[in-house]
């Protein structure tokens, strides 16, 4: 047996050792690797998307980050929104001022979107079949770093009056736990129309 052909043999096995110990999940259509279900990146943000695998793998990895960035879009946009909630709740109510300083965080958000989706970073990338069917999936992320730049560009392009205290505040806000709390808080409020309905 050639040491070539021993070392070929070695790596296939580490590859297939490497790809079977990646956590994975079940669902009612097999089991799924756990970053496609449920991507994290430590006090970052992280998404991951998938799209139907043509044999492009350019064009279908193109695809799959374009459609990973607009989620990671809808994540800031989340959490800015919970900024301005927290803000109007937390600050105006000390200082009345305050609500007649700078402009809201959303405004801000808006005009920084496009540079804040060129520092994503693609983490995997992978071809998986997900019921029957073959998919190229991305787990794209913006790292803890880029995410405080996010909240400094923030606070400091809204011109809002506040203490250093009140910005530590909202920065545990804008945190990843704390704003995916504070949605599930929202989604799960009942709508005023099904309130209407059950009277």
């Amino acid at each position: 047996m050639s040491l070539k052909f021993i070392v070929i043999s070695v790596f296939a096995i580490a590859f297939v050792v490497g790809c079977s110990s990646l956590p994975v999940e079940s669902t009612s259509v097999g089991k799924i690797p756990k970053w496609v279900l449920n991507p994290e990146e430590k006090d970052g943000i992280a998404v991951s998307a998938c799209v139907a695998f043509s044999g492009n793998i350019s064009m279908d990895k193109q695809h799959a980050m374009a459609n990973a960035r607009g989620s990671l879009a809808q994540r800031i946009e989340t959490r800015v929104s919970v900024m301005d909630k927290t803000y109007r709740d937390k600050i105006v109510n000390q200082d009345a001022k305050a609500l007649q300083s700078g402009t809201t965080f959303s405004s801000v958000n808006k005009q920084l979107s496009q540079q804040t989706l060129n520092g994503t970073t693609t983490l995997k990338t992978d071809i998986l079949k997900i019921a029957g069917k073959d998919e190229l999936c991305v787990l794209v992320a913006i790292g803890q770093d880029k995410t405080k730049a996010i909240f400094d560009q923030l606070i400091e392009k809204s011109n809002r009056r506040m203490s250093n205290a009140q910005k530590d505040l909202l920065f545990q806000e804008f945190k990843p736990k704390k704003a995916q709390e504070q949605l599930e808080v929202e989604l799960n409020k009942p709508s005023k129309t099904n309130a209407t309905d059950n009277k």
